[in-house]
């Protein structure tokens, strides 16, 4: 685990119970990334193995579960957020693991990979999925969803990192709410995320910048109605996140 991964694990840890009750509340994962990424779910994951890959605090096992599953593995890098899921999802299988050391760390083959919103804390794709690559089944599907490119861009620190294939990462950092403080990793465009997934051997089979879901205004109290049409207003000046379904090679 590299120095900004230990220094983004511990805010996690420092920042757990304040970042879930955010999560209870916070409307773009509730009206814009979690339906989003519900729509590419298998509607019965019965007899599949699944890996939930940046799990937190656990907000998409409930869905997951649903959709009646073999076995669900869920590892984060903050044993505190992990410590919550366990609470609320005992037959879960929690791993406190870096995404980074998959291809060392965790020895089963799955059928679907889930990752929501923790591709973007690392520097290096290529390496990220190649181990992704390694524990899906042939023909293994895996579904992300991760900050867009084009929003980040407005707001440049400057700082970058570039991999060994000449891949070029912008670097940001952020306090998200509840207190944590993070960096984390962007490509400069949709088109270069892509490349990364079909240099590693998968198939996209679907990419895209999701909608804000239609709700009735009266069915929201006054505060989340004003914070519900300023998400719609953003994500239609710039999209905030990509949402990828994709399936090993």
């Amino acid at each position: 685990m590299n120095i900004t991964t230990q220094a983004n694990a511990a805010a996690y840890d420092t920042h757990a119970q304040a970042w879930y009750e955010h999560t209870k509340r916070n409307e773009k994962y509730r009206f814009l990334e979690k339906p989003a990424m519900e729509t590419l779910l298998p509607s019965d994951l019965s007899g599949k193995n699944v890996l939930c890959i940046g799990v937190g605090s656990g907000e998409e096992l409930g869905t997951l579960l649903a959709r009646n599953p073999r076995h669900i593995v869920a590892i984060d890098i903050s044993q505190r957020l992990l410590d919550i899921t366990h609470e609320q999802y005992p037959e879960v299988e929690c791993m406190c693991v870096d995404m980074m050391e998959l291809a060392d760390r965790v020895d089963t083959l799955f059928d679907l990979v889930y990752s929501s919103l923790a591709f973007h804390y690392t520097r290096d794709w290529d390496a990220l999925l190649a181990g992704v690559h390694r524990v899906l089944r042939p023909g293994g599907t895996l579904l992300f969803s991760t900050h867009h490119p084009g929003y980040w861009a407005k707001n440049p620190t400057g700082a970058s990192h570039t991999n060994k294939r000449g891949v070029k990462l912008t670097e940001h950092t952020a306090t998200l709410p509840g207190g944590v403080g993070i960096t984390y990793y962007n490509h400069t465009s949709t088109d270069a995320l892509q490349e990364a997934l079909h240099h590693t051997g998968f198939t996209v089979e679907r990419a895209f910048a999701p909608d804000v879901v239609s709700v009735p205004p009266h069915t929201l109290t006054p505060a989340l109605r004003k914070r519900y049409e300023n998400l719609v207003r953003t994500n239609q000046e710039t999209p905030l996140f990509w949402v990828v379904g994709a399936r090993k090679a």
